[in-house]
């Protein structure tokens, strides 16, 4: 059986405190430079292209450090959440 006819289980606890801490200085950054943070960010988590993010204040090296797939799943968890699912 290969790797890809298996089930892959992510546990991303300690990279949730990653992703908090990096959002928490790229979004300040994109708001000082004008930028619509939500806009940007799903630029980026969709293509990986590091120009939707400011380098100013070092967001985009910043942001260099996180895990697209894991911000997905973030975004999701904190959605079903609030939804109460």
């Amino acid at each position: 059986m290969s790797n890809l006819d298996k089930t892959m289980i992510f546990r991303p606890d300690e990279q949730n405190d990653l992703l908090n801490e990096i959002l928490s200085t790229v979004v300040p950054a994109l708001r000082e430079q004008g930028y619509d943070p939500a806009r940007q960010l799903a630029g980026f988590i969709v293509t990986g292209e590091s120009n939707y993010i400011t380098s100013s204040g070092g967001a985009r090296a910043t942001m260099a450090k996180m895990d697209r797939l894991l911000a997905v799943e973030q975004i999701l968890n904190d959605y079903l959440k609030l939804k109460g699912q």
